[in-house]
């Protein structure tokens, strides 16, 4: 079934801020879980476009991106879905990932820290508050995942899970049809737009969020079925994720100012991949991540 297109608002950064268009404001996106953001000038996408073609196909030489079906450790295999990718975390990009997609992540990632901490003003949490509460995710701490996807056609399976996503800000580039979220009690297709993002707000914002005069809420998304193009590219995407530590917690601002802890990050990540994806990757995003110490190197 193909659904109507959703009317999402657009923003741009300027000078290192976030400024929507005219008929849009932070606040109404916060509210929608998420809106378009142009993409800056200075931001190259062309190697995370190559990835996304390369990463599953065999290694060649050294101008492929081919072979990661192998690194079993950042390689998922969704075997209900049409997705397979690679989910790497910040502190193993230099290590993992070509040299070109590596400076895209990093870029794509002070982004989305820049949309972070915008919404946290909007919503009135206190500067002071933000460590905490992110485990220091607004300012580069935390973990910060890149992942590259790719939508086998040959698969007659939904493209994506339904779900939220579980972080804080989603920064997601793809230009092909098939996204759908969950807007105004019923599913939208959100059309691609060329040159913008889609940036989503995930879990562990609509949670801290959730008893302030504006809650922010964690848009629930999925990629319906995505069919072979004759003479055309399969699906792809590729995303930064803004999360905290998977040691941290949960918390829940109060109107009064004070914080309120809800659970364990760890807790909550077992809990989404058990009943997201369904397969054997129960502790993506938990065990995969290294120990607090090494985050830093």
């Amino acid at each position: 079934m193909i659904y109507p297109d959703a009317h999402l608002h657009c923003a741009s950064l300027i000078k290192g801020k976030l400024v929507f268009d005219k008929d849009g404001s932070l606040r109404d996106a916060i509210a929608q879980g998420l809106f378009l953001l142009k993409v800056p000038e200075y931001l190259d996408l062309e190697p995370g476009i190559k990835l996304c073609r390369e990463f599953y196909l065999p290694a060649t030489d050294h101008t492929n991106y081919g072979g990661f079906r192998q690194q079993t450790d950042i390689y998922f295999d969704r075997e209900h879905f049409q997705t397979e990718h690679l989910l790497v975390d910040k502190s193993r990009w230099a290590g993992r990932l070509p040299c070109a997609v590596v400076q895209m992540a990093q870029v794509m990632d002070a982004v989305g820290q820049v949309i972070f901490q915008a919404a946290l003003w909007e919503l009135g949490v206190a500067e002071h508050l933000w460590h905490r509460i992110s485990g220091g995710a607004v300012t580069g701490e935390g973990t910060h995942w890149f992942a590259a996807s790719h939508y086998r056609p040959e698969r007659r399976l939904p493209g994506c899970a339904e779900h939220r996503d579980t972080g804080f800000v989603t920064l997601l580039y793809t230009r092909q049809p098939g996204f759908e979220a969950f807007i105004g009690g019923q599913w939208q297709s959100i059309a691609p737009v060329p040159g913008c993002f889609i940036v989503n707000f995930g879990a562990c914002l609509e949670a801290l969020s959730g008893r302030l005069a504006l809650p922010a809420r964690a848009i629930e998304h999925r990629v319906r079925e995505c069919p072979a193009v004759p003479k055309g590219e399969d699906r792809f995407s590729f995303a930064t994720f803004i999360n905290p530590p998977a040691c941290g917690d949960l918390y829940e601002l109060q109107p009064q100012g004070e914080l309120l802890r809800l659970m364990s990050v760890e807790a909550f990540l077992r809990r989404f991949n058990q009943f997201t994806w369904q397969d054997r990757h129960t502790t993506f995003g938990i065990e995969s991540v290294p120990a607090p110490d090494a985050a830093h190197e």
